[in-house]
């Protein structure tokens, strides 16, 4: 089947680009919920194969075929420096042998080029040998493209969360195979929060993370909360609403600050008041649906 058929299959959702952080003061526009606008995957798999050489598409063609062949050992990972080291290889110096013998005629590549394309598909994860196929099939595969979306719009799901076995119809153990294949062709990224390991799409700026652990604490958007109805109300009458010690509200108003979550300055009167960065929760719903600030924004 060649890429051009491989591409007209499933769909994908665009992720809205990041914008410029500014705090309250600065823009009291509502802050709308993140649209999605969906499309077919040949949009997904168009801007993943735009990274490739055309040699390079070419020898992943092949590559198909070689990674299957089970009369070689599929153990490969590291770099090759030389040509030379290909013998230490077997499946990589098949592939290096067939794509010569298919394309070094007929499309005109010098044994270097191949080579170097060998190289540059192995170390972008396009060929992982011990799973015997190539990325372009790891995202052409119904089961794993629905895992990598389900992930998508779940940034930081974790394997117990309940939604896995709702919205995947599969369990933790099958969800963990897959989730280690995905994570082998770095299409997705996990980071210990806490307990748990959380997966995301290699896109999502690792900045974020942070976010999530502070957020994944139940009081933390209570508090943010409390600041956004009052500018200037003190810590004692918070730690009065949540039902909280002072000190521990003292704690967590300096982990916030220290996040650009909120911002203290001196209004007109010279009183201290703290400002919430509404945009920056802005972004981080934009990759994170929960806790959804948006309903607390709404009517700005």
């Amino acid at each position: 089947m060649s890429l051009e058929k491989r591409r007209e299959t499933g769909e994908n959702k665009k992720m809205k680009e990041l914008e410029t952080s500014s705090f309250r003061r600065l823009n009291f526009a509502p802050l709308q919920e993140v649209k999605t606008v969906k499309k077919t995957k040949i949009a997904e798999q168009g801007k993943l194969i735009e990274e490739l050489t055309e040699v390079e598409k070419d020898v992943l063609k092949i590559a198909e075929i070689i990674l299957k062949l089970k009369r070689y050992d599929a153990d490969f990972d590291i770099e090759v420096a030389s040509e030379a080291e290909l013998q230490k290889f077997p499946i990589i110096e098949k592939l290096y042998a067939k794509s010569i013998a298919k394309l070094a005629y007929k499309k005109g590549y010098s044994k270097e080029e191949i080579f170097l394309a060998i190289r540059s598909l192995e170390e972008k994860s396009w060929i992982v040998t011990n799973e015997r196929r190539t990325k372009l099939e790891i995202l052409n595969n119904e089961k794993l493209s629905k895992i990598l979306g389900f992930i998508k719009n779940n940034p930081g799901i974790h394997a117990r969360d309940a939604k896995v076995e709702e919205e995947l119809e599969i369990t933790r153990t099958p969800f963990l195979k897959h989730i280690m294949t995905l994570e082998r062709f770095k299409l997705i990224r996990s980071k210990k929060i806490g307990k748990s390991l959380h997966y995301f799409l290699v896109d999502v700026p690792e900045d974020y993370d942070k976010y999530k652990v502070i957020f994944s604490n139940p009081l933390i958007p209570k508090l943010i909360e409390e600041i956004f109805k009052d500018e200037g109300i003190a810590i004692s009458k918070i730690g009065e609403i949540l039902n909280v010690y002072s000190g521990t509200i003292q704690y967590h108003m300096k982990k916030l600050k220290d996040l650009d979550l909120i911002k203290p300055i001196k209004n007109k009167q010279n009183q201290k008041i703290h400002l919430v960065n509404i945009e920056l929760l802005k972004k981080f719903n934009e990759f994170f649906k929960e806790p959804n600030f948006s309903k607390l924004l709404h009517g700005l």
